[in-house]
């Protein structure tokens, strides 16, 4: 059914054609007639009300409202023929906009009576030609100031439009901010949000995570540490050294020579060591820290990221006072202590013991082949491999504390299979009571709730990589 508000308006227009003799028809919105698509129609209008609304400032809402009403959601005889969806008259002044003028009968309210009158209408091209016309027409005229002091709020820019004399129709104002509220037309005039721009930290964070675990397991240096610091010394990737030399790091040339370095570079005076790789820069970095006397003291606090780079900048690594604050402040911002193997333990061949035995019940887990025996053979050897070089991890045979934080699974009440053995081989080590067999029971909970209690985790009873980290050490 149309909306009663626009039949009204519609037919005053319609009947102003037909007494012109411009149609021969009746009301062109009747319920006789086929439904007017109104999303269609606010669609088009508000696409055409963009330009009146960046040239002049009058809110879309208010542009299409009135256009609505005006034209019977353009569907009238002035508006079908000859794209005046406002009823604007012509005067002494042409406008820009207009394509001519056609003369008309028309009916307005004096003095709260309905009169007719004969006028002459501007005619357009488009409906965009007609929004602009009634955007210059408010914009042009001195006593429609007032509404521009509100162009983010479409209700007191219509009130103040109709105060000046827009409309003599009393009601006019209502009417068009009743057609707003109701087709929510003030969506057109809420500010678009900027698109957060991508923040190129996330996409080296990602580059670099599994390069500076590999580095934690091999160095002891935390990977939250060199992510930091990659990020800090590269200005997020976009420090000339870092693009020239790809070193992450700002370490320079001299001194203990680097194995993985490819040569020097000289910027701005100061000789930098150049790579190949983000993999050599970082693969450096680790073996500074590891390997320099300095820095001796520094790796005995490694598991406590913090301390270990207040440690390291008193050692030397950076003149600025404020460098461990500012590179651990990045750690906090992007919570980088997440990619920190909680596991720091390395089994190897040779080796014998419950860590062996819970080793090769994860391999087994895993769908290697290996039998659980509790002594690092050649057979564990060969599995601990094929593992590594399945996950793309660095081939060497040895349980380093990737691989062992690669191979630890979420384990939790109700669980069986060789994952819950390996846990039992650890906690029995540890002189906790477990359920018999390779079920995850009562007793086994009560036991990982314990030893979590002990080793200040949070009581979940689940066994993830902290929980694993405790175990294996």
């Amino acid at each position: 059914m149309t909306h009663p508000t626009v039949r009204i308006r519609a037919t005053l227009l319609a009947v102003a054609l037909v007494s012109a003799g411009a149609v021969s028809v009746t009301t062109g919105t009747t319920d006789s007639e086929a439904a007017v698509d109104y999303e269609a129609y606010i669609a088009k209008a508000a696409e055409a009300a963009k330009a009146s609304k960046k040239k002049y400032g009058v809110p879309r809402a208010v542009t299409i409202a009135q256009s609505m009403l005006e034209s019977g959601w353009g569907r009238s005889g002035l508006t079908t023929k000859y794209n005046n969806y406002f009823g604007i008259k012509c005067g002494a002044t042409i406008s820009p906009y207009q394509k001519g003028c056609v003369a008309l009968a028309s009916y307005e309210y004096v003095k709260g009576k309905k009169k007719k009158y004969v006028s002459r209408f501007r005619t357009y091209s488009s409906m965009e030609k007609s929004f602009l016309d009634h955007g210059r027409l408010l914009d042009y005229a001195d006593r429609y100031n007032a509404a521009f002091k509100y162009p983010n709020d479409p209700n007191k820019f219509i009130r103040a439009v109709h105060k000046a004399g827009y409309a003599t129709d009393p009601n006019y104002s209502t009417l068009v901010i009743n057609l707003m509220k109701k087709w929510n037309l003030y969506r057109f005039d809420t500010p678009s949000k900027p698109k957060a721009k991508a923040d190129p930290n996330k996409a080296l964070i990602a580059s670099l995570a599994p390069l500076a675990q590999r580095n934690q397991a091999a160095t002891r240096v935390p990977a939250s540490v060199t992510i930091a610091q990659a990020l800090y010394h590269s200005n997020s990737g976009k420090s000339t050294v870092t693009k020239k030399a790809k070193n992450y790091f700002g370490l320079r040339c001299g001194g203990v020579k680097s194995k993985v370095s490819t040569g020097c570079i000289k910027v701005s005076g100061t000789k930098y060591r150049k790579y190949k790789s983000m993999s050599a820069s970082v693969t450096d970095q680790g073996t500074v820290l590891a390997t320099g006397s300095r820095y001796k003291a520094a790796m005995k606090g490694s598991k406590d990221p913090k301390k270990f780079l207040t440690a390291i900048a008193k050692a030397g690594w950076s003149s600025n006072k404020s460098y461990a604050s500012k590179v651990y402040a990045l750690i906090t911002k992007y919570g980088l202590t997440s990619y920190d193997l909680r596991i720091s333990t390395t089994v190897k061949q040779g080796n014998r013991g419950a860590k062996v035995t819970a080793l090769q019940n994860l391999l087994i887990k895993a769908g290697h082949k290996v039998k659980a025996t509790g002594y690092f053979g050649t057979d564990t050897v060969k599995a601990v491999k094929a593992y590594q070089k399945k996950r793309k991890l660095s081939v060497t045979g040895k349980a380093d504390p990737l691989t062992l934080t690669r191979l630890t699974p979420d384990v939790r009440k109700g669980a069986k299979g060789a994952q819950v053995t390996a846990l039992h081989t650890l906690l029995k080590s540890r002189h906790y009571q477990v359920n018999t067999g390779n079920g995850f029971g009562a007793k086994t909970l009560k036991a990982v709730k314990s030893l979590q209690k002990k080793t200040k985790l949070p009581q979940t009873g689940t066994v993830s990589v902290k929980t694993w980290g405790k175990l294996f050490g």
